[in-house]
């Protein structure tokens, strides 16, 4: 059963993931950050570099290959040959020899394409390899390592939950298939979060907790802690991080040091920002440590949804991986499949077989059940993007009744709340692990890879229908602990860069897919040297842009350690066609527009029929009138009835302009508006409607679209210089609510209509 107290919901409002709401409309932030720039560690002590040269190259495979290489005239070798005469060209496969008839074997041709360069003495292998790398000839170089047999040393401190009373009941934390093992990461060096920092992001802590008062959490700058919210983020603190004492439960990792960053600002007077929140906890870390974000969204979804659908959100959490930080990030509670999910541009952002996909990086969980097999619970969010899940219910933690509770136990925390906190403290397990045993920590990717592996860790019941990953198993990933990479390779560059068409005010771009030895994370597009997008797409449309202007583009590709490709560059430059767009005030209730550019050819009779606005009581259009500067136009009703202007015709010039009753003013209406938030009664509402005073609409009036609330549809209403609307309800087919005949009034601003009751603002 999933945790009761959901608290009432408002626009956009953001919401824990255990189902507790809070109702703060987000705020953009109150000061500038400094991003601080994240550089991988480079372990560039090799003796020997690999090199992948091109398929048709045509060394002969054998040990002493140098003088061949010479003799193909490429700049880049040729000065590595010449700074280093001495440098030698092995095979790396002793295997093969310049006899050996691989090519007559597709499987082994590409095993002649790799030799190995022993590092000269003195060399600066980071340089090497940047020369070697630039060559036209070289696939690939990266620097030969030794294989690490990890030794897993004993944990010094050792880990004792025998005498913390709750742990029985902590099943989450048991062997697999019931739990992730945590007692077998508890017996290495760093499995029990030793060495690891990590941030939780929500609202409200008690701190003072006497399961948490030990660990002494900071509260990070610009956070409000709020009280109503104390017992959801003390319960996710006691999942990871419950004091190894004789009271209560243990944390799954308890040596790790948490910290907590509150999304309600200071700043802003108790205004949400998620995305400031966020910025603070990365700056607060280091490479290696991890972020959890206990929070969901609303969005362009019936229901809840991950919170790196937000643009800025999304691009904070790209921060913090860029700094080598590892995000743990809840699905939601939405019921969503995020495969579905579209945009508000339309857009299957979440879905990773799309080419809408948005790369955040982070580590997005779902929700299944405590009981083996584990299947996804009914409100998890779920989908190709979700890499692990978790419990979603049942979970034994901590409560508090305010941030001054220093007691309190509960057994039955759930959601997508409950089940992040298990899979955030197996990262930190992980990279605790990885850090006493090689001295570096897994990247954000490669540690995402790991918890993603069906192999190492342990499906759900029914993995192709609940789509929400794998719950962590640590002594598989233990047992097969792999080496932390450490990438200092950069992706090729770009190829093919061009522009396949052009606008007055927009630029499309398109290149070639580049390849990485691990994988290409995004792409940097640059006009005239500034940075202007970050895409992980092949293609970006630039816009807003001036007529007749050219402009100079360079794209290059990066990769998940922030390696930087060589870029690709190309001159583009804007048509000299202009648009017209004409928000035209109903005076048709079928408008039609019959137009030509100036001077040029009229439409053929009685024209274009105008679509409706995105303003009740308008209809739009954006004509493309090329080189010419303004618009000629007559509207009819599409059945003889016209206005021409008693035979004047209209004007319009290039940009924006709204007609109202034969009157012409630049720029979109200007006009006081009435939205409306409406409770479904009628499951497809529409509004009849007209400004106090003025004219009605025809019934049965506008449609209500679906809002981003869940449960209510939602309306605009241009009212011009009116103070209020009157409007009357119905279902489109004959059945209306007129408050009894008396109609209902909306002043201007925002209102909430439930069950005849008009309440000021947002649900």
């Amino acid at each position: 059963m999933i945790r009761n107290g959901l608290l009432s919901l408002v626009m956009f409002a953001l919401v824990f993931t255990s189902f507790a709401a809070v109702g703060n409309a987000p705020v953009l932030a109150s000061e500038d950050k400094e991003v601080k720039e994240y550089k991988s560690t480079k372990h560039l002590d090799a003796e020997e570099i690999i090199v992948k040269f091109k398929p048709g190259v045509n060394l002969p495979y054998e040990d002493g290959a140098e003088r061949e290489l010479a003799a193909k005239k490429d700049n880049a070798l040729n000065d590595v040959l010449s700074e280093f005469p001495d440098l030698k060209l092995n095979r790396l496969f002793h295997i093969f020899d310049k006899q050996s008839k691989v090519k007559e074997d597709q499987a082994k041709a590409v095993f002649h394409n790799y030799y190995t360069i022993p590092v000269p003495k003195g060399a600066d292998i980071e340089k090497l390899l940047e020369k070697l790398n630039n060559s036209k000839l070289v696939e690939e170089a990266y620097p030969k390592t030794e294989v690490q047999t990890p030794t897993l040393a004993s944990n010094s401190t050792p880990v004792q939950p025998s005498d913390d009373p709750a742990y029985i009941f902590q099943g989450y934390a048991n062997a697999a298939a019931q739990g992730i093992n945590a007692p077998y990461a508890w017996q290495y060096e760093g499995g029990d979060g030793k060495g690891i920092s990590y941030v939780d992001m929500e609202m409200g802590w008690a701190l003072n907790h006497e399961d948490l008062a030990a660990h002494s959490i900071p509260l990070l700058s610009g956070s409000t802690n709020v009280s109503s919210s104390a017992n959801h983020g003390t319960a996710v603190l006691g999942v990871i991080s419950g004091v190894d004492n004789a009271l209560g439960n243990i944390g799954l990792a308890s040596k790790a040091q948490p910290m907590v960053s509150s999304w309600i600002r200071t700043a802003t007077g108790g205004g949400t920002n998620i995305a400031e929140a966020i910025i603070v906890g990365a700056d607060a870390l280091d490479a290696g440590d991890v972020i959890l974000l206990e929070v969901q969204v609303s969005g362009n979804a019936p229901s809840w949804l991950p919170v790196e659908t937000w643009a800025a959100e999304f691009d904070a959490i790209r921060y913090a991986i860029g700094r080598g930080i590892t995000v743990v990030e809840a699905a939601g509670n939405g019921a969503v499949n995020l495969d579905t999910y579209q945009s508000y541009s339309g857009k299957y952002v979440l879905n990773k077989t799309s080419p809408d996909f948005k790369e955040s990086g982070a580590i997005m969980v779902g929700a299944a059940s405590d009981t083996v097999p584990h299947t996804r619970m009914s409100f998890s969010n779920y989908g190709t993007r979700v890499d692990a899940y978790g419990w979603g219910t049942g979970v034994y933690t901590l409560a508090a009744t305010d941030i001054y509770s220093t007691t309190g136990y509960q057994s039955s925390f759930n959601g997508t709340s409950s089940a992040s906190p298990i899979v955030t403290a197996a990262a930190i397990s992980l990279q605790g692990i990885a850090k006493a045993e090689f001295g570096v920590t897994y990247s954000p990717t490669q540690l995402r890879e790991i918890l993603r592996d069906p192999i190492l860790n342990t499906p759900s019941s029914s993995p192709s229908t609940d789509k929400i990953g794998n719950l962590p198993n640590l002594k598989n990933i233990i047992d097969n602990l792999p080496v932390p990479f450490v990438d200092t390779i950069a992706p090729s560059q770009p190829g093919n860069f061009t522009s396949p068409s052009q606008t007055a005010s927009s630029i499309n771009l398109v290149w070639d897919i580049s390849t990485d030895n691990v994988a290409v994370d995004h792409y940097e597009i640059w006009r005239n040297s500034v940075l202007i997008a970050s895409t992980p797409n092949n293609f970006y449309a630039d816009m807003g842009l001036s007529p007749s202007t050219t402009y100079n583009y360079t794209v290059k590709a990066v990769d998940a350690a922030n390696n930087k490709s060589l870029p690709s560059s190309l001159v583009a430059t804007t048509s000299s066609s202009y648009t017209a767009t004409i928000y035209y005030k109903k005076g048709f209730s079928t408008p039609y527009i019959h137009y030509r550019p100036a001077g040029g050819a009229w439409t053929t009779a009685p024209g274009v029929a105008m679509p409706s606005s995105e303003l009740a009581g308008y209809n739009k259009i954006t004509v493309n009138i090329g080189s010419a500067t303004s618009l000629e136009a007559v509207f009819n009703n599409g059945s003889g009835t016209w206005d021409n202007n008693g035979g004047s015709n209209y004007i319009f010039g290039t940009g924006i302009s709204t007609f109202t009753a034969g009157t012409i003013t630049s720029g979109p209406p200007m006009t006081a508006t009435v939205t409306i938030y409406y409770k479904h009664g009628f499951s497809t509402p529409y509004i009849h409607w007209r400004p106090e005073g003025g004219t009605w609409t025809t019934a049965p009036g506008d449609a209500m679209t679906i809002s981003e609330v869940p449960g209510y549809s939602k309306i605009t209403l241009a009212v011009g210089s009116a103070a209020r609307a009157e409007v009357c309800f119905n279902n489109g087919s004959g059945t209306w609510d007129s408050n009894g005949g008396s109609n209902y009034f909306f002043n201007t601003g925002t209102s909430t209509f439930d069950s005849g009751t008009i309440t000021s603002g947002t649900p």
